[in-house]
């Protein structure tokens, strides 16, 4: 399967010297809006995400900045990759495992014309049913709970670079922390308190007063046609796995289905 067969062709630009506000506003437009790609003009040159927002607002270097102060420029990953449409999935899988990056540029003629995402990764399993989920999770999965600090938790997905996060009570899953709700949250923060509250205000704002309360959950046996299905439906970077007494066992990143791919497994 080639890249131009599973690519997407809709996706949205915003030019660096724009806001990290009205970046965020602009991937909250449509749910599946995750990233925008970063124009000088016309030409490519980053993208940002979720997650760099996150990043770039709970950095101590921007501390009492408004999100309406700071430009896309200085929160953008580059240098971006790029991929040819003609190749292959598994080489562009490849390349997004290797370079731990979770999109890559479909250019042609120096014009843009596609994004290839892990998300759209997920198009290219025809034999999901043969496969279990317990197949491709990751064991052991690190856990926060809710009276944990909002910028722990986010020290702890910079550090592991993980995308999603389980909230758990006892043994139970009750909620969800990503990067998208890091991003509105650290956002809101700043925009809400003055310099001077920001600091002390910061080592009171908990995991509780964010998280989302919806967690994607599926069984270990389940066939990955299933998992698709819950992540295509969530917009999720990940699923967290249970097993028969619904206790967590595992987690499923796009990232995981990725490496799947890499491995050969599809």
């Amino acid at each position: 399967m080639k890249v131009s067969e599973v690519m997407s062709t809709e996706f949205e630009t915003i030019e660096k010297d724009q806001s990290l506000y009205n970046a965020l506003i602009l991937m909250r437009k449509k749910k599946d809006t995750s990233r925008l790609i970063v124009i000088q003009g016309e030409k490519p040159v980053g993208i940002i995400s979720f997650r760099d927002v996150a990043n770039r607002l709970g950095t101590y270097k921007t501390e009492g900045i408004s999100p309406k102060s700071l430009r896309v420029s200085s929160a953008m990953t580059y240098p971006i990759l790029q991929i040819d449409k003609n190749e292959d999935v598994e080489t562009a899988a490849n390349m997004m495992f290797e370079n731990r990056v979770s999109s890559l540029l479909v250019m042609e003629d120096e014009k843009l014309i596609g994004v290839m995402r892990k998300f759209d990764l997920l198009k290219v399993y025809a034999t999901c049913k043969k496969i279990k989920v317990k197949e491709l999770m990751t064991e052991n999965p690190i856990m926060i709970t809710a009276s944990e600090r909002v910028i722990s938790a986010r020290n702890t997905m910079i550090e592991k670079k993980f995308s999603v996060l389980p909230v758990m009570e006892e043994s139970t899953i009750v909620g969800i922390i990503d990067d998208a709700t890091l991003a509105d949250a650290l956002a809101r923060f700043r925009e809400q308190f003055s310099v001077k509250h920001q600091k002390t205000r910061l080592h009171e704002f908990f995991i509780g007063q964010v998280m989302k309360s919806d967690p994607p959950i599926i069984d270990e046996n389940a066939p990955l046609c299933d998992l698709i299905t819950v992540f295509q439906e969530t917009n999720y970077k990940g699923v967290f796995v249970v097993d028969k007494a619904e206790k967590l066992v595992g987690i499923v990143t796009l990232t995981d289905i990725t490496k799947a791919i890499v491995e050969g497994k599809k």
